[in-house]
């Protein structure tokens, strides 16, 4: 018997928590709060395998919640889909910085509710069954190509299915000493905090990031973060990082080929590096 998901739902509005859970307690363990203090308190103490996550809350914003939850050990991994009535492309980038999953709009379609949900909850177990696989890269410690390949292939599918945008990034970083590649590879892991954002060790020098459900706009606010963060490493280890990216982006349909997509990207790297340019899309 498969084990029910838990999510918790922090709303301030009793009418919001009770349409939630009526749409959820058949098929999830649902925990409520009221508060961003009690949201807080609930997934530290359950760690529930999804948050939904109100916008607009009287004692702290949804966007303070989400910091405080990313910036904890204990609750950083965990996927969050905000519910709001904001929908302005500002407020998606701003969620898309801080790691939140998705959006779903109020007033709630219990359909749209299902299905995004059902989304996140299956890229968390098919994410849980690949590190249960271990195919990991031994010096970085991330996903390796095989991983990589494997994981943009169920990504592809769901994009077309779901007919939702993916991206792809690549990014090149040469002549780096052993522990400088670790540590870069720990600076885009850092960067990125959505669950469902995959990171692989490509190739020797190539890093890739798939970004599921995301533009190609969310992917250069991301690419922004990852830049800053490592030049703030080159200041930290007074070093030199070659770095050079490309990035693919698609709303894939089943006429559209996957080894196009990455080819676009392995494109645009090249692009950028002929360039002498950081980032091509």
């Amino acid at each position: 018997m498969n084990k029910k998901f838990k999510i918790l739902i922090a709303d301030d509005e009793k009418a919001n928590l009770d349409v939630l859970i009526h749409i959820l307690r058949d098929s999830y363990i649902v925990y409520p709060a009221k508060s961003g203090e009690a949201a807080l308190k609930k997934a530290a103490e359950v760690s529930p395998d999804l948050i939904l996550l109100d916008i607009i809350m009287p004692d702290m914003n949804g966007f303070e919640i989400l910091k405080r939850l990313k910036s904890d050990d204990l609750t950083k991994h965990i996927p969050v889909i905000f519910i709001t009535a904001l929908s302005n492309s500002e407020d998606e980038k701003k969620g898309l910085r801080l790691g939140a999953a998705d959006y779903i709009v109020k007033p709630f379609n219990s359909e749209i509710v299902k299905v995004r949900i059902k989304t996140q909850l299956e890229l968390i177990k098919h994410i849980r069954t690949i590190e249960e696989l271990g195919m990991f890269d031994e010096v970085t410690g991330m996903p390796n190509r095989k991983n990589f390949d494997n994981q943009l292939t169920v990504e592809w599918g769901r994009a077309i299915r779901e007919k939702m945008p993916i991206s792809l990034i690549m990014i090149d970083v040469n002549g780096l000493t052993e522990n400088l590649l670790i540590e870069t590879a720990d600076v885009i892991n850092a960067r990125l905090k959505r669950i469902t954002d995959f990171r692989a060790r490509y190739s020797d020098t190539i890093f890739a990031v798939i970004l599921p459900n995301t533009k190609k706009d969310g992917a250069v606010v991301v690419i922004e973060d990852i830049i800053k963060s490592i030049r703030e490493l080159e200041t930290r280890k007074e070093a030199k990082i070659s770095l050079n990216i490309g990035i693919s982006s698609s709303e894939p349909t089943n006429d559209d080929p996957i080894s196009y997509f990455v080819l676009q990207a392995d494109r645009n790297l090249y692009k950028a590096k002929t360039a002498g340019t950081t980032v091509f899309y």
